[in-house]
């Protein structure tokens, strides 16, 4: 597993780390793309959309 960290903000013009993970490929699904989620420092997950960011329940949109 790797992982990177990036900005982002929110409406109010908030900062925040996005924390992206991504798992490595496994050898037998070597065709298939690795996994790839999105979090907050805090541990809350998020949804991908193109270059904004949200959480699950929509309370909280990100764009970086």
């Amino acid at each position: 597993m790797s992982f990177r960290q990036f900005p982002a903000i929110d409406a109010n013009g908030e900062n925040y780390v996005i924390i992206e993970f991504r798992e490595e490929a496994a050898s037998d699904t070597a065709s298939s793309a690795p996994a790839t989620r999105y979090e907050l420092a805090d541990g809350r997950h998020l949804v991908r959309d193109g270059r904004q960011f949200r959480t699950s329940g929509g309370e909280l949109t990100l764009t970086t």
